[in-house]
């Protein structure tokens, strides 16, 4: 997808071999890798693409583990979608949406996005209206009951739902990052992104 933050490798034959020879393994299989550091391969079960993420803050960081064709296509398709919305019109951001929704930390509501961050929750509607935007910072431990929520059947756009179930957070509305409760970090940049200004 071309995303600036990753760096993804094509599991060539070769590649294969190399891996098998270094573990002394024969028909070496990703699922069967130990993996460090509480990575884990889990299954979108809308896509059906496999994807690598850390346990217990899935939004720390994500990786689509590609293994053929089909699943380039599939995930370019879920990106065309996502470029089909105003606020993630470039294809770098509706790479990163599609990569969030692949692992259960976005959710497409009527308006907007809702989507899991590893310090928050963030929501943008789909015109990038800013002013509509707010971002929630959580400690790490709500992580796991934020998730529950998003995967929910309820409105997750309406911030009063977050902060019913949320504890120690900070919450930020409108266009501009700062430090009290009336600002956002998110805004639209002169190429139609949204990203985060200091």
């Amino acid at each position: 997808m071309d995303q600036p933050f990753s760096y993804n490798v094509t599991m060539t034959s070769e590649l294969k071999n190399l891996l098998n020879d270094l573990s002394d393994k024969r028909n070496i299989d990703i699922k069967e890798i130990p993996l460090q550091g509480g990575l884990v391969v889990k299954r979108d079960p809308k896509t059906g693409l496999n994807y690598l993420s850390i346990k217990g803050n899935e939004a720390q960081g994500v990786s689509v583990i590609i293994t053929s064709d089909k699943d380039i296509e599939t995930l370019n398709k879920l990106a065309d979608e996502f470029q089909k919305y105003p606020v993630s019109s470039q294809r770098s951001t509706a790479g990163l949406y599609a990569l969030l929704e692949i692992s259960g930390n976005l959710k497409r509501e009527k308006d907007g996005f809702t989507f899991l961050t590893p310090n928050g929750v963030t929501y943008i509607p789909y015109d990038g209206d800013s002013s509509k935007a707010w971002e929630i910072d959580m400690p790490g431990s709500c992580y796991a009951t934020a998730r529950k929520c998003l995967a929910a059947e309820n409105d997750c756009a309406d911030i009063s739902a977050w902060t019913k179930i949320l504890k120690g957070i900070k919450i930020y509305y409108g266009d501009n990052y700062g430090t009290t409760q009336e600002n956002n970090a998110y805004k639209v940049d002169n190429l139609g992104r949204y990203c985060m200004f200091a």
